[in-house]
């Protein structure tokens, strides 16, 4: 999947990247030796963004903040000798710095073809006061696993990475293997979610089964300690995923054989993605025993015209404030792109329907949000709103690798940091039992009124009583109760936000 020494010529795409009128795209960092994943540092809001990077080739981690880079360290017994093997994601632990913890995803090569996933304990200036700088010690390193197969060279998959449950995804290729991605005994075309809150704090590992059981996963009660570990089946090669922070749904690109390319949604556990009786939505091989009843369909899907690898960007979520976000239209969006053919893509949700969103100013076409994004493998997003990118390479040349940054800066007549309209965010999580998070944000401090309707519109609760609100953001949390106390049934219900004749409604569902 990375760096193939064979390009199509038709596929080749070697010029700086286009986007649509207001986006901007920016170096961060250049001169990079095959980078190819992304984390974040867990710091305060307003703190300077600190990026983790890893390179494929050399095994090492960077780390920038602002104009400064540094080395965090160099993940020992990396084998790298095939265009798909390396050090190949990266995470940083949802509880950092208080748990301090690094976690890498690559190709081992202490004991025959194997993929590991190892854990680091940072040191350094954890609180990020200072210079920001950290560092690992080799000698830190705890395996979490270093048995998953690696036998084919390819389909190792690559991520690593938490959900808002603060469990551990880590995605697995099918080894070249085809039906036993269908076996949650075999861990191969999987993803895996793991709980990394009981790890002894040292020692080196492997991690038993028992420990790395998270409660709630789909096979927990399979005899196999193997299939305990398991999230989601049936994927070919889930190279690159991301997490939706509002509700952990995983956007998985698994890169496809002869003719599809496809982007997954997988909000829950136990979700069989197909492969390989199935390559994007059409027939592919058939496995004895295995039948297509039940098997989850992409989100989208193209095929080899359009590209060769795909790669999950995510799901935008836009901050409340932040001097790069994207105008709000762009909400809950998710993105993808093309390693070779360089295409960046968009799609809007309409009634649980994604597809790829309307055009706007600048543009390139009515498919493309973008062009020029070939060779990209990863993205975060930063607490301003921007989208931050790895370019493995340009034009496939060595130590060409860069970190870029795509921001959003036509905001006329807004001064930095302050909110320019009335915003009214989705509710977390959705849908709810019942307890939820309402946030909005406001230009100008004014009188605020916040009420839950039922589906017929009767007032449910009142939970903001005309109360007087600062500009900026504001979190309130709903019990899911009415006005009298008691438990709101299942069902659909609204909530409405009026602040100074403005009004704002979101939709919110409670479940049993």
């Amino acid at each position: 999947m990375l760096m193939l020494a064979w390009i199509p010529a038709s596929l080749a795409h070697a010029g700086a990247a286009s986007l649509p009128t207001g986006f901007s795209d920016a170096a961060l960092s250049t001169g990079l030796d095959s980078p190819v994943g992304l984390a974040l540092v867990h710091d305060p809001v307003g703190r300077p963004a600190r990026i983790v990077y890893v390179e494929q080739r050399t095994a090492r981690v960077g780390l920038i903040v602002g104009a400064l880079s540094y080395t965090v360290g160099v993940v020992p017994n990396v084998t790298a000798v095939d265009s798909e093997r390396g050090l190949l994601g990266v995470a940083v632990d949802p509880d950092f710095p208080a748990a301090p913890y690094l976690y890498v995803h690559y190709c081992d090569s202490r004991s025959g073809n194997h993929v590991a996933i190892s854990r680091f304990t940072l040191t350094g200036d954890l609180a990020g006061t200072g210079t920001g700088a950290l560092q690992f010690a080799a000698a830190s390193r705890y395996d979490l696993r270093r048995d998953l197969p690696d036998d084919a060279v390819n389909h190792n998959g690559g991520t690593v990475r938490f959900g808002p449950d603060k469990r551990l995804y880590v995605s697995l290729g099918d080894d070249a293997q085809g039906c036993p991605a269908q076996d949650p005994k075999v861990l191969v075309g999987k993803i895996l979610r793991l709980d990394v809150s009981r790890l002894p704090a040292s020692g080196a590992g492997p991690a038993p089964y028992a420990l790395l059981t998270a409660a709630g996963n789909p096979f927990a009660t399979s005899t196999d300690s193997t299939a305990r570990l398991v999230w989601t089946i049936g994927l070919r090669n889930p190279f690159r995923f991301q997490i939706d922070p509002l509700d952990g749904a995983l956007f998985i690109g698994d890169v496809g054989e002869n003719t599809w390319e496809e982007l997954d949604r997988v909000p829950t556990g136990g979700a069989n993605m197909g492969w390989p009786l199935l390559e994007g939505p059409d027939p592919y091989s058939t496995c004895a025993g295995i039948t297509t009843a039940g098997m989850t369909a992409p989100i989208y899907s193209y095929t080899h015209a359009s590209g060769l690898v795909v790669i999950s960007a995510g799901v935008y979520r836009r901050p409340a404030v932040g001097t790069a976000r994207f105008p709000v239209e762009y909400e809950g969006d998710a993105f993808f792109l093309d390693y070779y053919s360089g295409m960046f893509r968009r799609l809007h949700q309409t009634a649980g329907v994604w597809a790829i969103a309307p055009q706007v100013a600048g543009q390139a076409d009515s498919l493309d949000f973008g062009t020029g994004f070939d060779q990209v493998t990863d993205f975060v997003q930063l607490p301003d709103g921007s989208l931050v990118y790895v370019r493995q390479a340009v034009n496939y040349a060595y130590q060409t690798g860069e970190i870029r940054r795509i921001a959003y800066t036509s905001v006329a007549g807004v001064p930095p940091g302050r909110v320019s309209a009335l915003e009214f965010a989705a509710p977390f999580p959705t849908p709810t039992r019942g307890d939820m998070t309402l946030a909005w944000s406001q230009r100008d401090e004014a009188d605020v009124r916040l009420t839950v309707l039922d589906a017929a519109g009767r007032e449910v609760r009142e939970l903001v009583p005309n109360a007087r609100y600062a500009a900026g953001a504001h979190v309130l949390h709903w019990d899911g109760r009415g006005a009298l106390g008691a438990r709101s049934e299942p069902g659909v219900y609204f909530a409405r936000l009026a602040v100074s004749g403005q009004t704002r409604v979101v939709r919110v569902v409670i479940t049993r």
